[in-house]
């Protein structure tokens, strides 16, 4: 089976319903697993929601790492006849976590690229899922992995290979006995396997080299599974606009934390707005500027596509905090030192908004000078180098309730999703996450250690209502927009501190930090905040970085010490030098080759290989290995 391009996705989700059907009784016959990130959780409520309309039960694991996979497995239902894995998996050979058997089929989506060549080609239990036709867009690599898995005890020594190629006539009697061994294997690939023993041995070598290849290019991100699973939706005829709004916002997920470059980023949004408008109700007015909304109750629910600012949550923050905190505007201005500061001031000056107004929450600013603020802001901007203060983006319309931009959807869940009890105690935001998963806002928690499973499924329990779409001031939602708040402003406090202290190392290939202490420590023991650290940091140096940085990548490794188990938490980046473009990410295969040779036991955090949990003891040998490995 393998793989599954997107013209068949609609063939591949009627087999999971024919399967759920086949299925016993009532009980649940779908298990997710799904990893923890806006995406994932996008693409969960949208097929569940197709789910739900064909009234297939399933079952939903929220997972942080293969080893949650790997031991949900080993306790799988035995009415279980489809594994669907959201954002997880993709990258990892899943027959070394899953019993696989022909009673369960798994399906993986998964935006994580280079695809497992094992997964798409060998094991037939698999499905992947593919926005392209990988038979076409892989066929060598296809062949490859197909032939180093039909000829598994080939052994790979060189120099008999050599041996047995430069001495053919010696070998010719040996050959011509053992050729009947490997005489027309073939399998119902159709790959023919007529050699002799030394050219297979070369031919496996070559196959070897060419998955060694693929495999060693660097993280990637593909198309949003949550863009996947629209079309997927669209070809059953099932979309709506609810679903529509969880396809842009795990798009917006992919473009705001730099997993897709601004082309490829366009072209969907092209797609979302002519959908946007073709679901619109009759008589559905354009606004001109989504910041001052004319909304009325009848608009409930319209989505529209507008222009965004680079800033952070400014619907919800001040203009001044809002441009303060933001990625864009604060490492282009350079707020960590005094001439940065006042850089952003002058620009507040020179836009003709006073700092009291400025200083004021976005919703209680003049109206007037919120109806100018764009032209004020193109006019200005250029001269202090924002010429990329806007983008395209989505916001949806919640008739007078309110307005809610996707940028804001995806700043809002990720913070629900990353925000352990001790990182709200650093925050000092009081949550308490109960015995039941439940959390208490009136309490306080300090452990991460005494109850994870509780606090962090309750956070992605939390992170999916939040994603309701009816109702944009739900409890939930509002949390998530003033943990982000706080958390941003730990970041940027956090990033100010690095630079200030130049803790920042430059090595050869890279540059690495190291936290060791502070207060705050906490907030960056998940890799989602982690790793929004590191890239808040990558901008920082794209601007006032070395100058030989040029146009080349800017790698960064980023270890945080999490007291509380004597561990690092290490994550790598590999950041674009130009804003609107990605540029693979390496680190995981550094990461992989570091702890083998070097004999470091790691713990993957996350799904993309690039972050890892390593012991105290083990990091200065693991941060100086990084230079010999990197390329």
């Amino acid at each position: 089976m393998g793989h599954v391009k997107l013209a068949n996705y609609a063939l591949a989700y009627k087999k999971i319903k024919n399967a759920a059907f086949d299925g016993p009784g009532s009980q649940s016959t779908v298990l997710f697993f799904v990893a923890a990130d806006v995406d994932a959780i996008c693409a969960f409520r949208i097929l569940t929601t197709l789910f739900k309309s064909d009234c297939i039960s399933y079952v939903v694991v929220p997972v942080a790492g293969m080893d949650d996979i790997q031991k949900e497995a080993k306790q799988l239902s035995p009415a279980i006849r489809s594994v669907i894995m959201l954002n997880c998996g993709g990258l990892f050979n899943l027959e070394d976590y899953i019993e696989l058997s022909e009673d369960v089929t798994v399906y993986v989506l998964d935006n994580h690229r280079p695809v497992d060549l094992k997964n798409a080609f060998w094991n037939n239990e698999v499905i992947v899922f593919h926005e392209s036709d990988l038979d076409k867009e892989l066929h060598q690599q296809k062949e490859a992995i197909i032939f180093t898995e039909e000829n598994p005890d080939v052994s790979d020594d060189s120099d008999a290979s050599d041996s047995e190629g430069n001495d053919e006539g010696e070998d010719d009697d040996e050959d011509e006995d053992d050729e009947d061994n490997y005489r027309r294997r073939r399998r119902k690939t159709g790959i023919d396997t007529e050699v002799v023993p030394g050219a297979l041995k070369r031919k496996w070598r070559d196959a070897r080299d060419v998955v060694i290849e693929y495999m060693s290019r660097g993280i990637m991100f593909g198309t949003s599974i949550s863009n996947q699973c629209y079309l997927m939706a669209s070809q059953l005829d099932r979309t709506s606009l609810n679903i529509l709004w969880l396809a842009i916002v795990g798009l917006t997920a992919q473009y705001v934390n730099e997993q897709i470059g601004h082309k490829d980023y366009l072209d969907i949004v092209q797609a979302y707005k002519n959908e946007s408008e073709r679901m619109a109700p009759k008589g559905t007015a354009e606004t001109g500027d989504d910041l001052v909304p004319q909304t009325t109750a009848t608009e409930d629910g319209v989505i529209r596509c507008t222009d965004e600012y680079r800033f952070m949550m400014v619907r919800h923050w001040s203009l001044y905090e809002s441009m303060y905190h933001s990625n864009y505007v604060a490492s282009r201005l350079g707020i960590w030192r005094e001439p940065g500061r006042k850089r952003l001031l002058a620009l507040l000056a020179k836009m003709g908004f006073s700092l009291e107004e400025c200083n004021q929450v976005f919703a209680h600013m003049s109206i007037d000078l919120k109806k100018i603020l764009r032209d004020r802001i193109e006019t200005v901007s250029p001269e202090y180098g924002l010429n990329e203060i806007l983008y395209t983006s989505f916001t949806r319309s919640y008739g007078y309730r309110g307005l809610m931009s996707a940028s804001d959807a995806v700043y809002a869940v990720t913070s629900l999703i990353e925000t352990s009890p001790a990182a709200s105690v650093a925050l000092g935001y009081s949550v308490e996450w109960t015995s039941n998963g439940e959390r208490d806002d009136t309490l306080n928690a300090t452990s991460d250690t005494e109850t994870p499973q509780s606090w962090w499924h309750s956070s992605f329990f939390k992170a999916c209502d939040a994603l309701d779409g009816s109702n944009p001031e739900g409890d939930q939602l509002r949390q998530g927009v003033t943990l982000c708040m706080k958390i941003q402003k730990a970041i940027v406090r956090q990033a100010v501190a690095i630079i200030e202290k130049q803790v920042i190392i430059t090595l050869s290939t890279c540059r690495v930090a190291t936290l060791k202490d502070g207060p705050h420590l906490p907030i960056f023991w998940n890799p989602l905040t982690l790793n929004r650290l590191a890239q808040f940091l990558v901008y920082a140096i794209r601007e006032y970085g070395s100058t030989k940085t040029g146009n080349r990548p800017i790698p960064l490794v980023l270890a945080v010490l999490k007291e509380d188990t004597q561990t690092f938490i290490v994550t790598g980046v590999h950041g674009s030098p130009t804003i609107g473009n990605v540029s693979p990410n390496k680190f995981g295969i550094v990461f992989e080759k570091i702890a083998y040779n070097e004999k470091i036991p790691v713990k993957h955090m996350g799904f993309d290989k690039a972050t890892v949990e390593i012991d105290r003891d083990d990091l200065e040998t693991f941060m100086k290995s990084i230079g010999r490995y990197m390329r």
